[in-house]
């Protein structure tokens, strides 16, 4: 009876660590709707309270066929919150309307959001062609910004920094990588954590170098972070890579995938299951995926945001990282807000500290 059991709880952890693998690797690109609009008056909207709602700063409504531009709280009571509506850029505003707070706050290309001028280009990778968004600057003979969004996000993550760059003159090249909407998806349709897509960042930086950059600056959202760190310490010249800019940074997946874990409330040998079968599913080391065993021997200056509300990443590796790093390599702010909104918080901030590190490493 006990072997048995043993062997039941056994099936019944690999199954669950199966499945728990199965989400972090899992392609999905469907919008979600949290939210019930629960009012709406001419300039204003009533939203549920919560942490994500009450949030000073910058952020945008959606739903589906619609957009709006949300301005600061009116007013709360224990249950709602009432936010300004500074622009519906898209669709009706309706009560009972589905939607959801989004932080990437542009909804189109560069220039419908933005009013700048891109090119919709294609850079060469191993799967193939991959789109992105060309912004141009001064001249292409400088260094440029690459832009790597999330897991399963979106060009859109990236498009809240464009302005700033533009200012300076430099040119943005915002990529799509393996399994984006558009994109060739990899060869077995999975997530693989950064640990092949990393690919992507190396051959969007020849692709830059062969349009005339003299050197890049690697910029990463949440997933992107470990792609573009991946890409520095396996880069052939890492002295072309002049600066590294990080955004809510998965900089250990290893303790990133037990905090997802903990929040699904999966028992430890449960997430520890899951995360061996996933390095044996899509044949990655997680160890490898570790970047505080690199900052000890960064010489790349790097920008480092992180948010004191991240429900998604593990933030103590990013702060092990800065710490561990040589004397001023690693510049570190932290702010509020949740993953990955240290610009919506406070975009002044966020750009100040964006384009006077850029304007060092140029």
């Amino acid at each position: 009876m006990l072997l048995v059991l043993v062997l039941v709880l056994g099936a019944a952890t690999a199954g669950i660590g199966w499945y728990f693998s199965g989400v972090a690797t899992e392609v999905s690109h469907e919008d979600e709707y949290p939210l019930t609009v629960l009012d709406t008056a001419p300039g204003s909207v009533t939203l549920p309270k919560d942490k994500a709602t009450t949030l000073p700063g910058t952020w945008a409504l959606a739903w589906k066929g619609g957009r709006a531009m949300l301005g600061p709280v009116v007013s709360t009571t224990p249950d709602a919150v009432v936010r300004k509506v500074t622009t519906v850029s898209q669709g009706t505003l309706a009560k009972g309307t589905k939607v959801y707070l989004d932080h990437w706050v542009y909804g189109g290309d560069p220039r419908a959001s933005l009013g700048l001028d891109f090119q919709n280009v294609a850079y060469p990778s191993k799967l193939g062609p991959m789109p992105a968004w060309l912004v141009p600057g001064k001249s292409y003979n400088s260094t440029w910004v690459i832009g790597v969004h999330g897991r399963n996000a979106d060009k859109l993550e990236t498009m809240r920094a464009i302005p700033a760059v533009h200012r300076l003159g430099l040119p943005m090249l915002s990529i799509a990588y393996r399994n984006d909407v558009g994109a060739p998806a990899s060869p077995d349709g999975r997530n693989h954590l950064g640990a092949t897509e990393w690919n992507e960042v190396a051959s969007a930086i020849a692709y830059a170098r062969g349009r005339g950059a003299t050197g890049v600056v690697l910029y990463g959202w949440s997933m992107g972070g470990a792609m573009a760190m991946t890409a520095l310490r396996r880069a052939a010249d890492p002295a072309f890579i002049r600066g590294v800019a990080l955004d809510s940074p998965v900089m250990d997946w290893s303790a990133t995938l037990d905090k997802q874990g903990a929040e699904r409330d999966l028992p430890g040998i449960v997430t520890g299951a899951a995360k061996l079968i996933l390095q044996r599913r899509v044949g990655i080391d997680l160890d490898d995926f570790d970047q505080r065993r690199y900052a000890p021997h960064l010489r790349t200056p790097t920008l480092l945001f992180t948010t004191n509300d991240d429900a998604t990443v593990d933030n103590g590796p990013s702060v092990t990282f800065a710490k561990t790093a040589p004397p001023g390599m690693v510049t570190h702010i932290a702010t509020p807000g949740d993953h990955t909104d240290a610009w919506n918080v406070d975009p002044p901030a966020y750009e100040r500290a964006l384009t006077g590190f850029l304007a060092k490493v140029r």
